[in-house]
């Protein structure tokens, strides 16, 4: 069943939420990309395609937020 936009909001808000103490718990980028890309990964697997473009913008917009340049 697809998502509703509300519903893939929420999902991003609990990921960024998670994502300072996931930063705070991990060794270093890598590690921190790593985690976050597991978690990533799973919500981007979970919808419906033509709503992963939305995701992935969201998922880059809070990673710059908090300073995370992946690959970086």
């Amino acid at each position: 069943m697809s998502k509703s936009r509300s519903e893939l909001d929420s999902i991003l808000d609990e990921l960024e939420q998670e994502l300072p103490a996931l930063l705070k718990d991990t060794e270093d980028q890598e590690d921190f990309l790593m985690a976050f890309t597991a978690l990533s990964d799973a919500i981007e697997d979970s919808v419906d395609p033509e709503d992963l473009p939305y995701v992935r913008q969201r998922i880059d917009a809070m990673l710059a937020k908090h300073g995370v340049r992946p690959g970086g």
